[in-house]
């Protein structure tokens, strides 16, 4: 569920974001009732079918999406917990609201058409060179683009795709290429967007983390 502003419902469908040493994990929740004091009773994380025991005093992050503005989080302390006959945690807020920036270089493999112009050299002077590709993962700061056409680490290029309904068109550098062996394709370049706007930033990490959550919530991840 993709929130209009930074109030809760019941309902509501959240994100329980766990940080270790070495990998920070993403489980999905819901907000089961809203209790005195603004402390919230959420359901706990679940994965394949085994519980992921929190414990007590445990500080978590939860994360949210409020509409067309990207991905929220606030730390929040257990205070209780049940594990029948659901499994459910009590949480208080103990900081702020911020913005989860961290989405921004994770790297989500998904297969999205592009449309790639470039400006190349002819007998004419310059000519806009358009191709069809696809992309091998996208994040909000970039993507890796499957291609036919044997690109230099440097060019710059203009990337044209849709999330959703999102029309998102970005100047952008090759900063990486590699020769593949695929039916389809001969290259996988790296690419880094240079002038992506906020909101089309906002709507790539929105599409990797409501992504995510459906892949998680079928257990595919």
């Amino acid at each position: 569920m993709i929130k209009k502003k930074d109030v809760f419902s019941i309902g509501d469908k959240i994100e329980i974001i766990r940080e270790g040493k070495k990998k920070t994990s993403f489980f999905p929740s819901q907000v089961l009732d809203i209790a005195k004091d603004n402390h919230l009773i959420i359901s706990g994380p679940i994965h394949k079918s085994n519980i992921i025991v929190l414990h007590m005093q445990e500080i978590i992050e939860i994360g949210y999406i409020i509409e067309n503005r990207g991905l929220y989080v606030f730390d929040a302390r257990i205070i209780d917990r049940e594990f029948s006959p659901i499994y459910k945690l009590r949480v208080e807020r103990v900081s702020k609201t911020k913005k989860y920036q961290k989405r921004e270089f994770y790297r989500f493999e998904t297969s999205i058409p592009v449309i790639k112009e470039q400006m190349v050299r002819s007998d004419n002077g310059e000519e806009a060179f358009i191709e069809t590709c696809k992309t091998r993962d996208i994040s909000g700061n970039g993507l890796q683009l499957l291609s036919n056409f044997e690109h230099h680490i440097g060019d710059r290029i203009l990337c044209k795709f849709y999330i959703g309904d999102n029309a998102i068109n970005v100047n952008s550098e090759i900063v990486r290429v590699e020769e593949i062996d695929t039916f389809d394709f001969k290259y996988a370049i790296g690419v880094k967007f240079l002038d992506i706007g906020e909101r089309s930033r906002d709507v790539i990490i929105q599409y990797i983390f409501e992504r995510e959550r459906q892949l998680r919530e079928k257990g595919l991840i």
